[in-house]
């Protein structure tokens, strides 16, 4: 086949199957309409720190997709990445170290002995269970294995969930959060270890991924939108930019959330209406603020402190500065404090004031020389459009497909498509299951011949 493969967003997505197509010997041009690669992973310098937009670790990192996609591709070693594995819950009475796995439970001091034992009766058999017979779960509550729970065991939950989903558990499905567990069970072949890249900045994935795509002859175009894909007779045959070029091509891909694409990027009539409304309700809104602080001293050797209980607004202390110092100038030390909110927050400059004034009192309450020690704080206020495992029955097979029967040459990537995870990963782990059905279509597919519209 002459032509090739056209993918849409510069996304952890889209650069993942792009790499992997390099793998395969195809070549893939990117276009991406912002100055940056990485979608939602992009960082930024400022005050000569490295802020990540959000906070992002790479979950059970060596059996992450993300990491088997570099390890398939061989270029693991590219990427050096720092273990995130000093956790721990702050409660009224003091610290408590994170269980790392299943058999920890039963040191967990948190909370009584007789509740240890109740929470290895709900984990054991998600731990040992198949992923497929997770995915029947799906539509279930994961607060329906845990409403009996005492309040520190549910706290517990809520902490585990804001680590592994950064939502609260009355979001989660049951099942994805029993694949999760699976994921981390050592004797499945699991690891309840996180990362981080050492460089500084979660986009240090992204650069390594282009930096593989373009020594293999595919291209990343940056300020690059893209105003149509041109669908005849049911087939893709090809794009115009936004400089109205018609790029001619039978395979183009779409890395971001397709409620968005199908809307923006199609004719009317391309796809059925009631394809179409299916769709458009996999568009769901979360809403978070979070908060940069740069400190002149060091307020702990930990890397992320959970806050639990009701009375906290934080839900998730992380600091950067000690997972990897190269975020930070020497002499300062980088935090990042997050919780989700409402969406109608993030319009709201007096609520986003009350939540970072409310987590710099909490945050001081457990380190008391935390306001003495603040050099600047940069609060973020965002919203994204997205469903990933968030309200059960709206994830795994329930979201976007990788392809459709209306259009031949057409595919999605991305963490809002068929996917295990969340955010980044389950990005990677989408482009893993959609290469096989380009690479089906591309074997049996021929040229375009399109009339240029």
């Amino acid at each position: 086949m002459d032509n090739q493969v056209i993918i849409i967003g510069a996304g952890v997505g889209g650069l993942s199957l792009s790499a992997l197509l390099s793998h395969e010997g195809i070549q893939s041009k990117i276009f991406e309409k912002s100055q940056k690669i990485g979608g939602r992973t992009a960082s930024m310098i400022y005050k000569n720190h490295i802020l990540d937009n959000g906070f992002h670790i790479m979950p059970f990192y060596t059996q992450s997709a993300i990491y088997k996609i570099f390890k398939k591709i061989g270029i693991e070693s590219s990427l050096k990445l720092s273990k995130v594995d000093e956790i721990a819950f702050f409660a009224a009475d003091g610290f408590h170290r994170y269980p790392k796995g299943i058999s920890d439970l039963l040191r967990l001091s948190m909370i009584p002995f007789k509740s240890r034992l109740s929470l290895l009766k709900i984990l054991l058999p998600m731990a040992f269970t198949s992923i497929e017979k997770t995915e029947s779960w799906d539509n279930i509550p994961l607060t329906e294995s845990t409403k009996n729970l005492d309040n520190k065991s549910n706290a517990f939950f809520e902490a585990v969930c804001m680590l592994a989903f950064a939502d609260s558990a009355k979001n989660i499905s049951l099942g994805e959060f029993a694949r999760t567990i699976i994921r981390a069970n050592p004797f499945k072949g699991g690891t309840s270890e996180f990362a981080y890249p050492q460089k500084g900045g979660y986009d240090e994935i992204s650069r390594v991924l282009r930096n593989y795509i373009e020594r293999n002859g595919g291209s990343v175009n940056l300020q690059s939108p893209i105003k149509k894909i041109i669908v005849q007779n049911k087939q893709v045959v090809g794009i115009i930019d936004s400089k109205e070029n018609f790029i001619e091509t039978n395979c183009v891909v779409i890395s971001y959330p397709a409620y968005h694409a199908i809307n923006q990027l199609f004719d009317k009539d391309v796809f059925d209406e009631k394809f179409v409304n299916k769709i458009n309700k996999l568009n769901e809104t979360t809403a978070v603020v979070e908060v940069h602080f740069a400190l002149s001293k060091k307020l702990d050797n930990r890397q992320v402190v959970f806050p639990v209980g009701d009375k906290y607004v934080s839900k998730g202390i992380f600091f950067i500065s000690n997972m990897t110092p190269n975020v930070s100038p020497k002499g300062e030390h980088l935090i990042i404090s997050g919780t989700p909110v409402p969406p109608n927050y993030v319009k709201d400059p007096s609520k986003i004031r009350e939540i970072v004034d409310q987590m710099k009192n909490e945050i001081n309450d457990i380190y008391p020389e935390f306001q003495q020690s603040l050099l600047w704080e940069r609060p973020m206020a965002w919203s994204l459009v997205e469903s990933v495992v968030k309200k059960p029955g709206m994830v795994w097979k329930s979201k976007m497909p990788h392809s459709v029967k209306d259009v031949s040459g057409l595919f999605f990537v991305g963490d809002s498509t068929v996917s295990y995870g969340i955010g980044t990963d389950s990005a990677a782990h989408s482009s893993i299951l959609c290469l096989p059905k380009i690479l089906e279509y591309l074997k049996t597919s021929k040229p375009t011949m399109a009339s240029i519209p």
